[in-house]
């Protein structure tokens, strides 16, 4: 049987990666933590110019699809796209992100179009997934501050989360399904590292029940002098809970560009024929 999963981020949470050390002894002291009230009121600040702020741009893309189940031959799939994040710009619009792409080739052959066709997809990296922890978040997600950690030989703040058991209707909350996470952020900037989430009873868009975990991880990127922390790598896994498959997901972004239209006006000098 083959078939293909879409998952869509709308807000979830992360698990500890067992990749990631706690701060050993040998490296150098991390600046003072300070207090989760400060540091959420920071990743707010962060998010809102990020939001305000970050240009249109484009990069590489390279997705690996891939599903696996037992007693059938797999699926997986190599795509190579030029990935598009264009920012609403309409006044009185709230900041709103579209994802669209050019796909170049699948498995090494050439192809056209803007949908990458499974067997796993995954979107809403660039939109939802960087305010999981936020002070504007706070109203939907409990907030743990853990001792400080390492991530990539960079000191950490790491901040598990998870969606509060007695939350409210409230659509601006993910939710039903429980969502619980980790948060790698950088001590200097109180940028994300890495986001983490699991979420053991999602469905997907076939109305499979999985266990869907997934992480995000950030570097920065400059554009006209200024840095904004984006997406590098993205993996995701679906395990369903009736076994008949595991899918897998995993995208690279590179050489980030910011996307600008440019346009010149060539004046009539004189004794040119009018346009037919």
């Amino acid at each position: 049987m083959r078939s293909h999963l879409v998952i869509s981020v709308v807000l979830a949470a992360l698990v500890p990666s067992s990749g990631i050390a706690q701060q050993p002894a040998s490296t150098p002291a991390a600046p003072a933590t300070p207090p989760l009230q400060e540091i959420l009121l920071h990743l707010q600040d962060n998010l809102w110019d990020y939001l305000t702020n970050l240009p249109d741009i484009f990069a590489d893309e390279r997705v690996v699809s891939e599903l696996k189940q037992e007693g059938a031959r797999g699926v997986k799939t190599t795509t190579d796209s030029v990935f598009r994040l264009v920012r609403s710009h309409n006044v009185g619009e709230a900041h709103t992100f579209t994802e669209t792409r050019e796909i170049k080739s699948v498995n090494k052959k050439a192809a056209k179009g803007e949908d990458i066709h499974g067997p796993a997809l995954f979107s809403g990296a660039f939109s939802t997934a960087v305010n999981v922890v936020s002070l504007e978040m706070s109203r939907c997600f409990d907030y743990t501050l853990q001792p400080t950690g390492v991530l990539n030989k960079t000191p950490a703040i790491v901040i598990d989360y998870a969606l509060k058991p007695d939350l409210t209707p409230d659509d601006g909350c993910p939710g039903p399904d429980k969502q619980s996470g980790r948060a790698f952020i950088d001590s200097a900037t109180f940028h994300p590292l890495r986001v983490e989430m699991t979420i053991p009873n999602h469905k997907d868009n076939n109305g499979r029940r999985v266990l869907w975990t997934w992480s995000i991880d950030y570097a920065p990127i400059p554009f006209d002098a200024k840095q904004f922390w984006l997406p590098r790598t993205i993996t995701s896994r679906a395990d369903a809970h009736d076994a008949s498959g595991t899918w897998f997901f995993t995208a690279t972004y590179t050489n980030y560009h910011k996307l600008s239209v440019s346009s010149r006006i060539i004046p009539d000098v004189g004794g040119n024929p009018p346009p037919k």
